[in-house]
């Protein structure tokens, strides 16, 4: 099979609002009247971003949900796809379910896939996504205000349990076993973009991010582009892990040297990695957002319809140049917490 075919095979579909799509050197589209374009661009590579045994179906979604999650961070509405994919070889076998997962996300938001290109080398994808919006309605990082709410659209750390989990099962680590429940497996494989949810944060959320990289990294990135600090409580994280440390390090240190047995030992580096996992890991793909307290009732109305089990999880502090970003225990004392964020050049 030649590239050609490869790309009429499992690629290619009619137009239907695209001036002209896949088939010439370049696309030309437009967005509807009175909106603009959002762009946005994302590269998955094998073993950095997503496990080489993991389904080429739900690679195909993948891919898809994690460009259309940046659109829903910004309040854009996905219309068009533009795709590049690079194979060690065309195996059709693996080329026809992804293509199977690909269309199936684009279908479930109505997207149009109007080109890109295909190459052989190491196995990566690389997604260009236009969604529209108002021009004046889109959501950013930097409208965040002193006294605003903190809120997440749904449980964080699970994806990051579960890739931990599967890492430590192809290692054959002898060790102490994280378990990792199916949902939070398929949480990892099969995220979905909050599309639904930016739409309807439009006019009420000050700001907003997706967390792709962990909750702390994208905190900082609010602070920044705003200008303010946020305090964030650990206690209000929703996660489905069962097992969480919610006290800072020092105090998780100095339990961790009490320890009598292997097994406290064990349970009390499980909790720690947990710890990690809410606070800095990515692959959530909910969305960080915030608004001002008087939007609260409104806020927990729209998660409500929107089915997410979302939450207020903190507040904007103040207007600060050090945009620090806090975590606060029950107490609400600022905890001792070493862990970052997702860094690609790390």
């Amino acid at each position: 099979m030649t590239e050609f075919e490869l790309i009429a095979r499992y690629f290619t579909r009619p137009n239907r609002s695209a001036m002209l799509g896949n088939g010439d050197d370049c696309a030309i589209v437009a967005p509807t009247t009175g909106n603009a374009f959002a762009v946005t661009t994302d590269t998955l590579i094998v073993g950095r971003h997503f496990l080489p045994t993991l389904d080429p179906f739900k690679l195909g979604r993948r891919v898809v949900n994690v460009n259309f999650s940046d659109l829903a961070a910004m309040g854009a509405s996905p219309r068009y796809a533009m795709l590049s994919l690079t194979l060690p070889q065309i195996d059709e076998e693996w080329v026809s379910r992804f293509s199977d997962g690909l269309w199936t996300a684009l279908d479930q938001y109505d997207v149009e896939l109007i080109g890109g290109n295909t190459t052989k080398g190491p196995l990566a994808i690389a997604m260009t996504a236009f969604g529209e919006l108002p021009p004046d309605g889109a959501l950013k990082r930097s409208g965040a205000r002193a006294g605003d709410e903190l809120w997440v659209s749904g449980p964080l750390g699970d994806a990051g349990w579960a890739l931990t989990s599967l890492i430590r099962d192809r290692s054959g680590d002898g060790g102490f076993a994280i378990e990792a429940t199916a949902a939070q497996i398929e949480k990892y494989e099969s995220p979905t973009a909050r599309v639904a949810l930016g739409l309807s944060l439009r006019g009420i959320a000050t700001s907003c991010i997706d967390i792709s990289d962990g909750l702390l990294s994208e905190a900082r990135h609010l602070a920044t582009a705003s200008g303010v600090s946020i305090d964030i409580d650990i206690e209000a994280i929703p996660t489905g892990i069962e097992t969480i440390d919610r006290s800072d390090q020092r105090t998780a240190a100095k339990r961790l040297n009490a320890a009598t047995s292997d097994a406290e030992r064990n349970a009390l580096i499980v909790a720690q990695l947990a710890q990690s996992c809410v606070l800095a890991t990515g692959d959530a793909y909910e969305l960080l957002f915030t608004a001002p307290p008087d939007q609260h009732e409104a806020v927990a109305a729209i998660l409500a319809r929107e089915n997410l089990p979302g939450a207020c999880i903190g507040r904007v502090t103040s207007a600060d140049a050090e945009n620090h970003v806090r975590v606060l225990d029950a107490q609400a004392r600022v905890m001792d917490i070493q862990v970052k964020g997702w860094d690609h050049f790390a």
